[in-house]
């Protein structure tokens, strides 16, 4: 185009001094009309050169729109198969017939704790920061009613990962479903109900002594509009993470356990707590275990250990009471008999939206010699801003007794006093969050 456009340029310079008068051109008009025509070149050159360059940001973009419609093909396969994923109460992926899915959630502790106490056999005064909970939960759905649920935590002293929960499920209609794997025997409420959705900072000190924790077994579970029923058969409570060859139980552990709701709805009780707004609820509990130590350990005369524990839940519009009681004697038809059995009450109310003032009682009897019975007093406050999504809980725990050894969980805070010394101080102060 350029050729073309300084060629007529020349032909029409050229006509012009052919047609003009010698005499009457001059130098000057000569120049006038080259510089006229130069200019005339320069403005069609600055134009060839935008149209390249226009081709060239056509031909990048044509490369652009190349690859959304890619991308838009391979959204357009997920749609058409019905995946679907995002996040509500966790990251999820799944298939849009519900064949299959993945919910993935976490849950992390900061927690601070002081404690104070006399004559203590290391420090009086012991405190710091640790990582409480860093727990990682994997669950859903696989062809159909079957379900899955794979639940992990880093330890608190090293960091190592562990298995916590495995369960295969399969829901069987009408109320009924089965699972076998490693979970919480059907026990004590306060164990069942999880550690992201506790009232106080931690699990009461009774708890500590007399829970299930996990067993490895199977469980069948009824749930209908007002009661619901679970029975597991298991390797024994406390069973976790070991072989089937681990001397346990003799023929182990059958739990079983029922609760009624009076009033209310039951998701009133999915946590220990009650925020504005619940529906009034009131929910009762109860719960028998029995296993006997596997023939030919420790014990000469194996030991039977039975074990009942019944409870209580109120929950209002923004409060909250819950009272347990729970009971276990341990015979072995020789030397041992004994009766062992502790009680926690506790209580919770919001004093706004977001802010909840709580106590906690508890009494523990082990009925052994030498070891003191257990009475123990918290009390705190909670600020929440995602209600236990995020949170933030201090509370003071203070020792009526003294606090024996059968009774002193680090887990929780709490040290075992030197004999005869009571007055322990516990002060714990923990950020939560979950996903």
């Amino acid at each position: 185009m350029i050729q073309r456009t300084a060629g007529l340029a020349a032909i029409v310079l050229v006509g012009g001094i052919v047609q003009a008068d010698p005499g009457v051109a001059s130098n000057d008009t000569l120049m006038r009309q080259i510089e006229t025509l130069q200019r005339q070149v320069d403005r069609l050159q600055a134009a060839n050169e935008a149209e390249w360059l226009t081709e060239q940001r056509a031909e990048e973009i044509r490369g652009l729109v190349h690859d959304v419609l890619a991308d838009a093909d391979t959204r357009a396969s997920l749609l058409q198969s019905g995946m679907t994923s995002g996040y509500d109460g966790g990251f999820f992926i799944g298939s849009g017939d519900g064949t299959f899915s993945l919910k993935v959630n976490g849950q992390l502790q900061l927690r601070y704790v002081y404690n104070q106490q006399d004559l203590s056999p290391t420090d009086d005064n012991r405190s710091g920061f640790e990582m409480r909970r860093t727990k990682l939960k994997f669950k859903g759905n696989a062809f159909g009613d079957w379900g899955y649920v794979i639940n992990g935590a880093f330890d608190r002293s090293g960091g190592a990962f562990e298995l916590e929960d495995f369960v295969i499920s399969y829901d069987l209609g009408n109320g009924w479903k089965a699972r076998g794997g490693q979970f919480k025997a059907p026990f004590m409420r306060e164990e069942l109900v999880s550690s992201s959705r506790q009232m106080l900072v931690d699990r009461s000190l009774v708890n500590e002594e007399f829970n299930q924790d996990r067993s490895q077994g199977i469980e069948l579970s009824w749930s209908g509009d007002q009661m619901r029923y679970a029975v597991m058969y298991s390797d024994g409570l406390r069973s976790s993470n070991s072989p089937w060859s681990d001397e346990d139980t003799e023929w182990g552990g059958l739990t079983a356990r029922a609760e009624f709701l009076a009033s209310g709805d039951w998701s009133a009780f999915k946590g220990m707590n009650a925020f504005p707004g619940t529906e009034q609820s009131m929910m009762i509990g109860a719960a028998i275990h029995y296993e006997v130590e596997e023939y030919g350990t420790v014990s000469a005369n194996e030991v039977q250990d039975l074990r009942f524990t019944a409870d209580a839940s109120l929950a209002f519009d923004g409060a909250t009471i819950f009272a347990a009681f729970v009971y276990q004697t341990l015979d072995d038809d020789a030397m041992l008999d004994a009766d062992r059995y502790g009680f926690v009450i506790q209580g919770g109310m919001f004093v706004s939206d977001d802010t909840e003032l709580f106590a906690r009682y508890e009494y523990g009897d082990y009925d052994s010699a030498g070891v003191e019975e257990l009475s123990a007093i918290t009390v705190g406050v909670s600020r929440y801003w995602n209600k236990h999504g995020l949170k933030w809980t201090t509370d003071l725990g203070f020792g009526v007794d003294e606090v024996d050894p059968v009774w002193a969980s680090s887990g929780v805070g709490w040290r075992a006093d030197a004999p005869s010394e009571d007055g322990q101080l516990v002060l714990r102060s923990q950020v939560q969050l979950t996903f």
